[in-house]
């Protein structure tokens, strides 16, 4: 008998599938049919900066905050209280939907904003962990490398030194030096990361010389970045890592176990083919690993990591090598 069960984030999951943030978490009920259709945990839809920030831009029309700079700070701060008030409002229903099932909040952050005193809140409200999605889009020539770092680590830092609660920080691929970061974030206090998080796509549509949005939704050939990084960075770095981005169906779900997953995020996958994937996904995963002769997650996890099989360059260049000369 195949057991599904896995260690994350010090929280024991009944299995690796992990229903990502989107609008089919964005309400108690939508947790509870997530919880219902057999997921081993369930992120909430994020809270966005940008939605707290658009709302301050909307109190404050009309008004000349030259001449009423309290005003400024008095909307802001009703704002703030407003927007978080009604997310804590559904972390605690969402909370009592979800059953034995492990909650996640999440925050959507751009800047430092006033997520530490947030996050404890989130945490008196019921979650069980916390994800930090933070999507910082380097558009400035003037900001180093490091200026994006830091801001990452800043964010951290505060919420870490706020709650008690388990943080898992949902990262994009757009770093110098990944290896560097991750390490930074585990010796922070981050418990996990997940690998990665998707901007926003655009397009350009020609006939109307306008911005369109692109396919929001990923393909389940999207993975092979995110797969590349979790067999690079698996127990090289001290944190735990979650999966994310293309995985529709259990063999890509396998190999980011293989990779080094504790668990993954499906989202894209849930839209397509509805709550019944959660439990046809895990099924054809316990056929699946019955038929490589693993009996638990534990058992798979890493095998295939760079640091199991130590051949770093197998993830790097090499197989780029093969192709263009041939050498096997």
């Amino acid at each position: 008998m195949v057991d599904l069960r896995t260690h994350y984030m010090g929280l024991v999951l009944d299995n690796p599938l992990i229903v990502a943030s989107s609008g089919l978490t964005g309400s108690p009920e939508g947790v509870e049919k997530a919880a219902a259709a057999g997921a081993g945990a369930v992120v909430l839809k994020s809270l966005f900066e940008e939605q707290i920030l658009a709302e301050v831009g909307k109190e404050s029309e009309g008004i000349d905050l030259d001449a009423h700079p309290e005003a400024e700070a008095f909307i802001s701060r009703t704002a703030w209280e407003e927007g978080s008030d009604a997310y804590l409002s559904l972390v605690r229903d969402s909370k009592q939907r979800a059953g034995k099932t492990p909650l996640i909040a999440s925050i959507n952050c751009v800047g430092s904003g006033n997520w530490a005193s947030f996050a404890s809140r989130i945490e008196e409200a019921g979650a069980d962990a916390l994800e930090l999605n933070i999507a910082y889009m380097p558009n400035s020539p003037s900001l180093s490398s490091k200026d994006i770092e830091e801001r990452v680590l800043s964010t951290v830092k505060e919420v870490r030194h706020s709650t008690t609660l388990p943080i898992e920080v949902k990262l994009g691929s757009h770093y110098s030096s990944l290896p560097h970061l991750a390490a930074a974030i585990s010796k922070l206090g981050a418990n996990a990361l997940v690998l990665f998080n998707r901007f926003y796509r655009l397009d350009i549509d020609i006939d109307s010389m306008k911005l369109v949005r692109a396919q929001p939704m990923s393909g389940g050939d999207e993975y092979h970045d995110s797969l590349r990084w979790m067999a690079l960075l698996f127990q090289r770095t001290g944190i735990e890592l979650c999966g994310a981005t293309g995985i529709h169906d259990a063999q890509t779900m396998a190999k980011f176990i293989l990779a080094g997953a504790s668990a993954v995020q499906i989202c894209s996958a849930l839209y397509k083919g509805g709550w019944k994937t959660v439990g046809k996904i895990l099924d054809d995963l316990r056929i699946l690993m019955e038929a490589q002769g693993f009996s638990s997650v534990d058992s798979m996890r890493g095998r295939l990591s760079a640091k199991s099989t130590g051949r770093l360059d197998e993830y790097m260049r090499l197989q780029y090598i093969k192709a263009l000369t041939g050498i096997s």
